[in-house]
């Protein structure tokens, strides 16, 4: 992870071309070997790719599609393109318990012609990958952008970051939506005049045991816990991050026992303790910054994420471009930095660690490709492997595991 090794991130000058190179793409089988391609037709391993299609925020192309699917090859870590699916601005998606539904948000505020966003609820076919729309529900709020499925897969929970608001859906047995069930609204204001004038709710994520959902919201500097409850929502637990920090997205440590939070105003990382048999959050542990030493430019974070050894933890700058790695203590669950790696880094708002924990896959929403890098399993380090897909400003992606 050299911060020193910087290159310019791949643009694609005709995006129509960019389309067409990913449907000619489809029809072609990488090359490799006889076990290899044995595994693979086996137990096919599928991404998720999520793309603004119309006015994206901080910059980027319209996608003229909104979803994308990808075969994924365990050897090389190569995305084939498989399919593509209209959906409007779909900004975060995320997979059932058993991975057989995909469940998306629209990040829209005009949904039926009311200023609300919207849900998709998507069938999965488990040996092709593809999608098959199976409904679409209004959340009664505009703008969501965040969602996670409770491990029982019968709640969905949003974030809604215009509206103020979390809501719950309930999820029938063919995987279908119901109406909202079940609003939480925050109230507040932070010091940052032009972020954090109302809520913000931005994440929701359930903890390790899936018995608590951990939430951030960017507006009030807040993070909290909640728990299911008769179709809604009751609080669990509060604490505050720095005033004007802008919590934004949450990762827990694999014992359950820290929580890390992504500040995207102020680029830093807030470290907390974690009771989960209670769910509620402890004090702060530890604060540190995204950003590489005599880095002077604008702030802004997006994603973290634990690796799935639960060693290292990752974080995207989309300001300073660049991911940015920390090793963490298991005894305490503090993190010091391993390095920076921007090479081939455009505005990563998304990033994703395949299931093994061998490469890591940045979504560049300004550079119009999603870049490749190996992590060593040692130390954690990130080497770009020089592999670039290319995907039409994508913004959110995942992993659906072998069946």
């Amino acid at each position: 992870m050299d911060g020193k090794d910087a290159i310019p991130a791949t643009r694609h000058i005709e995006r129509r071309g960019v389309v067409a190179a990913g449907f000619a793409g489809a029809a072609l089988l990488a090359m490799s070997s006889p076990e290899a391609r044995a595994a693979d037709a086996g137990k096919p391993t599928y991404v998720y790719v999520g793309s603004y299609t119309k006015n994206p925020p901080g910059g980027g192309n319209d996608n003229p599609i909104g979803l994308s699917v990808f075969r994924f090859d365990p050897q090389t870590g190569a995305l084939t393109p498989v399919q593509q699916v209209p959906s409007a601005n779909p900004s975060f998606v995320a997979l059932d318990p058993t991975e057989r539904f995909l469940y998306v948000t629209n990040e829209i505020d005009d949904y039926e012609g009311k200023k609300s966003g919207s849900i998709e609820a998507y069938a999965i076919d488990p040996d092709a990958g593809t999608l098959k729309l199976l409904n679409r529900q209004s959340l009664n709020s505009p703008i969501p952008a965040h969602l996670a499925v409770d491990p029982t897969g019968r709640h969905v929970v949003v974030a809604n970051y215009i509206g103020g608001d979390f809501v719950v859906l309930p999820i029938e047995t063919d995987g279908r939506l119901g109406p909202v069930s079940g609003v939480l609204k925050d109230t507040g204001t932070g010091p940052n005049k032009d972020r954090q004038e109302a809520p913000h709710p931005h994440s929701v994520v359930f903890d390790p045991d899936g018995r608590f959902i951990a939430a951030a919201d960017l507006g009030i500097d807040r993070v909290q816990t909640f728990r299911l409850a008769n179709g809604g929502l009751e609080r669990v637990s509060e604490a505050s991050v720095a005033p004007g920090a802008g919590p934004r997205h949450i990762a827990f440590s694999h014992d359950g026992k820290t929580l890390y939070v992504i500040d995207e105003l102020n680029a830093t990382i807030t470290v907390f303790g974690y009771d989960p048999a209670t769910g509620k959050v402890g004090r702060t542990v530890q604060r540190v910054s995204t950003e590489p030493a005599g880095y002077s430019g604008p702030h802004s974070t997006a994603e973290i994420a634990v690796h799935p050894s639960g060693k290292f933890l990752y974080g995207s700058n989309r300001g300073a471009q660049s991911i940015v790695g920390y090793r963490i203590d298991p005894a305490t669950g503090k993190i010091s930095v391993i390095g920076f790696a921007n090479r081939g880094v455009n505005f990563p708002r998304n990033f994703v660690i395949d299931p093994s924990g061998k490469w890591l896959y940045v979504a560049n929403q300004k550079a119009d490709n999603i870049v490749q890098f190996e992590i060593n399993r040692e130390t954690g380090e990130l080497t770009p492997t020089g592999r670039i897909t290319p995907s039409i400003t994508p913004v959110v992606m995942v992993f659906r595991r072998p069946t």
